[in-house]
């Protein structure tokens, strides 16, 4: 079955908490299940008014018919549902229970948790991050089996994490930067442009990161490594390695953003509907931290709708300068970027020139054998000590050094290595490589394995 752009929106159902000796009312869910919120609807107000405006016109109308696309094809939901949290919300949760009156049922939907205000609907805000949030909301009702990583650090639009982290916020971010695409609200493509903004907010940290999850998109920086502990500056003659592409948030969402972007705002949902036939299929696939999903979701993509999937394909060698399928072309990237910069017109033409052959040659191949994608990814090597938990195949320096027995020698010496020879295989091989010891090694990924993935919220 196909959305077509003439399909009628989702509803949007906004929710408030039950309030009980001024707190939040939690109840355990069905069979004793984890503590789950009590909500009611909201039917009138100023901000339920402006909410279903939004709803009705916009970039939020296109993200309802987007979920209310998902709900088909999974053939299971009712509505979008919006709770207004009363604080530190801006979550996709999942159950909840309603109270209609004197009665209350359980409702095991996804929803968003969002604080909104007046403001935030007046100047674009709500309407940008509503359409993240709801991005979660789509794999949480395509993709139920994504798996979760083992990652405990903090993501932000420039971090690296972890594949399962990096997919889901990864497809979430890209919707900030379609909302500012499609956005009919003159106050945010203000803001788009430069021309509103506040003085001394942007300084903030969630203001950097959501800046970032536009620009940095948009320019595709997430394909090169940060300079140094600037997380918003970047060597753009240096690329990240194929496993650090798999677990950069921005990456993949700069993937998704290139793949959906171009076209009719009209047309989203069909759009849109082959990327969720391709994440179903996805789910049907027997998914694990060590699954390299981007790769996976290229190739079920390419079986549900071939074109749609060759597209995909051509999309990631191309924004990955060929890391993903065909790393011959990183070095010639870097080289190529190396005279850019120094305006070196003798060097660059022609080398730009046989990279645009290379770089078609390496996509032909790669769309006609889409496992590729995965072949130079590397393993998933997880090292844990407290609260610290690095992979070594995407790890830096002072990241690994940080950990007992390491190091910064020989820390340095497994980047050198990584960077020089290739991704490391397993334990064994980074050992032969770095000279840290095995012991170490194999205790930290010990209690790596025995902690287990991270459940995010």
């Amino acid at each position: 079955m196909l959305i077509g752009a003439e399909a009628a929106a989702a509803e949007l159902a906004v929710l408030t908490p039950v309030i009980q000796d001024k707190q939040a009312l939690m109840r355990p869910g069905p069979q004793g299940g984890a503590p789950a919120p009590v909500l009611t609807r909201v039917h009138s107000g100023a901000l339920h008014s402006a909410l279903q405006k939004e709803a009705r016109q916009g970039f939020t109308a296109s993200m309802l018919q987007l979920d209310e696309a998902a709900m088909r094809l999974a053939g299971k939901g009712q509505r979008t549902w919006l709770m207004l949290a009363q604080e530190d919300g801006g979550f996709a949760r999942s159950g909840f229970w309603l109270r209609e009156g004197a009665h209350e049922r359980f409702v095991d939907e996804p929803f968003v948790d969002l604080v909104v205000d007046a403001d935030s609907v007046a100047d674009g805000s709500f309407e940008e991050i509503f359409a993240h949030e709801l991005g979660h909301v789509l794999l949480r009702r395509l993709l139920p089996a994504l798996p979760n990583g083992f990652a405990r650090a903090a993501h932000h639009s420039y971090s690296l994490t972890d594949q399962q982290t990096a997919f889901d916020e990864g497809f979430a971010t890209h919707f900030q930067a379609l909302a500012r695409r499609f956005t009919r609200n003159a106050r945010l493509q203000a803001q788009d442009q430069g021309i509103e903004f506040k003085a001394f907010t942007p300084l903030w940290e969630s203001n950097f990161d959501r800046a970032m999850r536009i620009e940095g998109v948009r320019q595709n920086l997430f394909v090169h490594h940060q300079i140094g502990s600037e997380p918003t500056a970047f060597d753009r003659a240096r690329l990240r390695n194929g496993a650090q592409l798999l677990a950069s948030e921005g990456f993949l969402a700069t993937v998704f953003y290139r793949q959906q972007a171009p076209g009719s705002q009209q047309a989203l949902a069909a759009r849109y509907t082959p990327l969720f036939r391709a994440f179903m299929d996805l789910n049907r696939q027997p998914l694990t931290p060590d699954s390299a999903l981007l790769p996976l979701l290229a190739q079920s993509l390419n079986k549900v709708a071939p074109a749609a999937g060759q597209a995909f394909i051509k999309q990631i060698v191309e924004t990955s300068y060929g890391v993903l399928g065909a790393p011959a072309l990183a070095s010639k990237t870097e080289a190529l970027a190396l005279a850019g910069r120094k305006g070196d017109g003798e060097a660059f033409v022609p080398a730009l020139q046989a990279l645009r052959k290379e770089m078609a040659a390496a996509v032909a191949a790669v769309q006609a054998a889409p496992a590729r994608l995965a072949e130079h990814t590397g393993p998933a090597l997880w090292l844990l000590a407290g609260e610290q938990c690095w992979d070594l195949n995407t790890a830096d320096a002072a990241q690994l050094a940080a950990l007992p027995g390491i190091g910064a020698e020989a820390a340095a010496r497994a980047v050198a290595s990584r960077d020089r020879d290739g991704l490391f295989k397993d334990l064994a091989d980074a050992t032969q490589r770095s000279g840290i010891a095995p012991a170490a090694l194999n205790a930290l990924a010990a209690a790596a394995r025995a902690a287990g993935p991270l459940t995010r919220q």
